[in-house]
C-alpha cells in the first residue's frame, strides 16, 4: 500500500502505532511523530523493543516480556506497560525507559519483546492489530543504523534495527520507517545516513521530510530529563540552536549536532527493507541468540556480543580494562577466522 504523507497515513488509519526501533531511548524519539498523529486526528500509541544499555540493566540482552511485573501481556511477545511497570532481572530492578515515558506522559505504552527474534517482534505487532486495533505502523529509529548496510567500519548496534525491520516486513502492516535525527547516535555519521536515504529516494521510497516543531520541542523537554537517552534528546538540543560536536557515550562517540539532527525522514517500509542485507539476514529467527548468529555469519559484531562480552569481561579476574573499540575489533576477528562472509558496500 503506497502513502504519500504521514496525513496520508493519518487519513486511511486512525490508530496508528509509532515505536522505538532501536529500543532504549529511542521511545522518547517517537514522540514527536505521536504529537503530528493526534494533531492529524489519529489514534496513535507509543512503544519500543525494550533493550537497555548496561547503566540500566546489567544483564545483557533485551528485556524479555516474563521479566515484567505490573504488565498486561496481549499476546506472546507484547504486553501493554504503564508508569509502574518494572522488570525484575537476575534480582536487579529496572525501569527501563518505555515505562518511564508511560509515567511521564500517563499513558500505557507497547512493550515489543527483541529476544524472540523476529518473531517476537512480528507477533508483537499482529498482536496490537489484533488486541489494540493498530492498523498501521512506523518504526522509527533514532540516529539513522536502520538503513545500514552491514558493511560499515562506525556501526555499532545493527540487531535491534534488523529485527525491528524484517518484524515490521513480516507482521503484514502497513507504515513506515522513519529516521530520527540523522547521526544523533554517534554511529553512522550524518553524510553516511543522507547518502543512503537518497539512494532509497532514488528509488522512490522517499515518502516526506519532517522537522519537529516549537510545540513539539515544548512538549519533549518538559518530559524528557525523567528518560534516560542520550541520542534521542539531541534532535532537540538541535532545535535549540547547539550547534557543533557533542560527545556522548562516555565520550566514546562523536555527534555532529546541527539543524539537521532536527529532522525526521519518512521512508518506504518496503523500499528499506530491500535495501537493507542485515534485515533480510534474520528473518525468520525465534530468538535473539539465533538472530546474532546470522548477522555474525556476515562478520557483522552486534550489540549483543559486545554485551556478553563485556559481561565475561566483568567477571573475569583481570583488572585490565579493554576499550570497545579494541574489544569489537577481537571480535571481528574472532568471526574472520570462523570463515564469516562479508556484505558488501553497495555505494
Amino acid at each position: 500500500m503506497s502513502y504519500k504523507s504521514l496525513a496520508d497515513l493519518a487519513e486511511r488509519h486512525e490508530k496508528i502505532l509509532v515505536f522505538g526501533a532501536g529500543g532504549g531511548g529511542d521511545a522518547l524519539g517517537t514522540v514527536h511523530l505521536y504529537l503530528k498523529l493526534k494533531k492529524l486526528g489519529a489514534k496513535p500509541i507509543i512503544g519500543s523493543l525494550v533493550w537497555e544499555r548496561y547503566p540500566i540493566d546489567p544483564y545483557p540482552g533485551p528485556i524479555p516480556i516474563e521479566a515484567l511485573i505490573d504488565a498486561e501481556p496481549i499476546g506472546w511477545s507484547a504486553a501493554l506497560v504503564n508508569g509502574n511497570t518494572i522488570a525484575y532481572r537476575y534480582g536487579v530492578e529496572v525501569k527501563f525507559q518505555l515505562a518511564r515515558l508511560s509515567q511521564a506522559m500517563g499513558e500505557e505504552t507497547l512493550f515489543i519483546d527483541a529476544s524472540k527474534g523476529v518473531a517476537g517482534v512480528s507477533q508483537a505487532l499482529r498482536a496490537a492489530n489484533e488486541v489494540l486495533g493498530v492498523e498501521a505502523v512506523v518504526g522509527l529509529d533514532t540516529g539513522g543504523d536502520i538503513l545500514a548496510l552491514g558493511c560499515e567500519d562506525n556501526l555499532w548496534s545493527p540487531l535491534a534495527d534488523a529485527i525491528s525491520l524484517a518484524g515490521m516486513k513480516e507482521s503484514g502492516l502497513p507504515g513506515f520507517v522513519a529516521v530520527h535525527g540523522p547521526g544523533a547516535d554517534g554511529e553512522l555519521p550524518p553524510s553516511t545516513v543522507l547518502k543512503y536515504i537518497a539512494a532509497i529516494a532514488r528509488q522512490n521510497g522517499l515518502i516526506e521530510v519532517l522537522g519537529l516543531s516549537r510545540f513539539e520541542v515544548e512538549y519533549i523537554s518538559k518530559i524528557m530529563e525523567s528518560i534516560h537517552s542520550e541520542a534521542s534528546k539531541i534532535p532537540v538540543y538541535a532545535f535549540k540552536g547547539e550547534y557543533g560536536i557533542r560527545e556522548i557515550r562516555g565520550k566514546t562517540r562523536k555527534v555532529e549536532v546541527s539543524p539537521l539532527t532536527a529532522t525526521t525522514y519518512l521512508l518506504d517500509l518496503d523500499k528499506v527493507y530491500e535495501w537493507s542485507e542485515p534485515a533480510k539476514a534474520v528473518v525468520g529467527t525465534r530468538g535473539i541468540g539465533q538472530a546474532r548468529e546470522r548477522l555474525n555469519m556476515h562478520c557483522i559484531v552486534t550489540e549483543l556480543d559486545l554485551e556478553l562480552e563485556q559481561s565475561r569481561l566483568r567477571e573475569s579476574p583481570s583488572t585490565r580494562a579493554v576499550p570497545l573499540d579494541e574489544l569489537r575489533r577481537e571480535l571481528r576477528r574472532k568471526l574472520m577466522r570462523r570463515g564469516c562472509t562479508a556484505f558488501d558496500c553497495k555505494l
